[in-house]
């Protein structure tokens, strides 16, 4: 006999096992099926890292997981400083401005993944199920199957979020808006010269943007470059030393001279975004639902922003599971709001991306215009907060 749930969540990355966490904690049984194995090693640096905004850090501390990471290896910084590589103009974000102890904080994936399955461990509701790969997925309007190998789960709802290739969403024959950015994005650590004094930075060049994010040693950054792929291939091909000087020359030698203290890594850039967020008994979040430019760090949040909206429609029908009224209300929010989004990076990668004098000249004025508008720099925090 199949073994049954309320919920069944296909995929075990930060947005399932939030979800999971957030189910569980409203008294539902959840069973998290995962083709991995559900297990993070903290032993080493993970080359992946997270900006958590206000909302999300909010979401994380009411399930109680926040409260599990290791302090060590979490970097809240209270400042941004960001500026166009052309003209030189810029724009400054103080955590002051909002009354707040910071502005964000830059986490380990692997730290925050082993801070919501210590939280897991904890719940009686959830179950795990690693190493389980998805044949077939099946809805009607009274249930939900899973099938794997020889297993099969029963559930009242289906949640996904099983990554942006989301096998899940493939089998549901799920259409998705896509287009490439046209750029890759390299991700490293680096040392720099001069401390990050807890500040984000991020320099808009013609060929695209590159983020350095502080991390807990005051000289130590995990950088962000989006740039064009020949110009990727050109820098992972280089020796360390050749990176070192070309980024150190692409950052302005902000923080002086930048060094590689890891490998470098890269992968393509592309939008995605779903049709439909909701079916049968089933709803898509988080990657498996779209994936955005990087430039604003907004890809988790945006994803957990997606389950904290969930949560808000099913709370406010006084706890129902199912029903399509809720599942259409969440589809209704998340569309408009990630298409806002979607259409807010657009805006910015062609906006920055144009070299040509007039056009450098006037974003450059906008840019101190809205530097000296403390009212406008406070809304822009506000809403980079989630």
């Amino acid at each position: 006999m199949s073994p049954k749930f309320d919920v069944l969540i296909v995929g075990g990355g930060v947005v399932g096992l939030t979800a999971a966490l957030a189910m569980a904690q409203r008294n539902y049984n959840v069973a998290v099926i995962d083709a991995g194995s559900l297990k993070v090693n903290t032993s080493i640096a993970d080359l992946r890292v997270y900006a958590i905004n206000k909302a999300s850090q909010i979401l994380l501390s009411k399930l109680n997981a926040w409260q599990h990471l290791d302090f060590n290896r979490v970097s809240p910084y209270t400042k941004m400083h960001v500026w166009d590589g052309a003209n030189g103009a810029y724009i400054d974000f103080d955590s002051r401005a909002i009354a707040s102890p910071n502005l964000g904080t830059i986490l380990e994936e692997s730290i925050l993944k082993q801070a919501l399955l210590q939280q897991i461990l904890m719940e009686s509701k959830i179950s795990l199920f690693p190493d389980c790969t998805i044949d077939a997925v099946c809805s009607s309007d009274h249930e939900v199957l899973i099938n794997s190998d020889n297993r099969t789960w029963e559930g009242k709802l289906l949640m996904i979020a099983d990554g942006a290739h989301s096998p899940t969403r493939q089998k549901l024959n799920v259409e998705v808006t896509t287009w490439s950015y046209n750029q890759h994005a390299l991700v490293a650590t680096v040392k720099t010269e001069k401390p990050h004094q807890k500040t984000a930075y991020q320099v808009f060049n013609a060929d695209g943007p590159l983020a350095f994010l502080p991390l807990p040693d005051p000289n130590q950054c995990s950088i962000v470059w989006s740039t064009d792929p020949k110009r990727v291939q050109h820098l992972m091909g280089l020796s360390e030393d050749q990176f070192n000087q070309e980024l150190t020359r692409a950052f302005g030698k902000c923080l002086g001279e930048a060094a590689l203290m890891s490998p470098r890594h890269q992968f393509p850039l592309q939008m995605r975004h779903v049709k439909q967020y909701t079916g049968n008994r089933w709803l898509l979040m988080g990657d498996a639902a779209h994936t955005i430019h990087p430039l604003a760090g907004l890809g988790l949040n945006v994803g957990l922003a997606d389950l904290d909206s969930w949560l808000q429609c099913m709370d406010a029908s006084n706890g129902l599971l199912m029903s399509r009224k809720i599942l259409n209300t969440y589809q209704r929010q998340r569309k408009y709001a990630v298409w806002q989004t979607i259409a807010l990076m657009e805006g910015f990668k062609h906006l920055f991306g144009y070299s040509n004098t007039p056009v450098s000249a006037i974003r450059g004025l906008g840019l101190r215009l809205c530097n000296e508008l403390t009212p406008l720099k406070r809304l822009f925090i506000q809403h980079a907060a989630g």
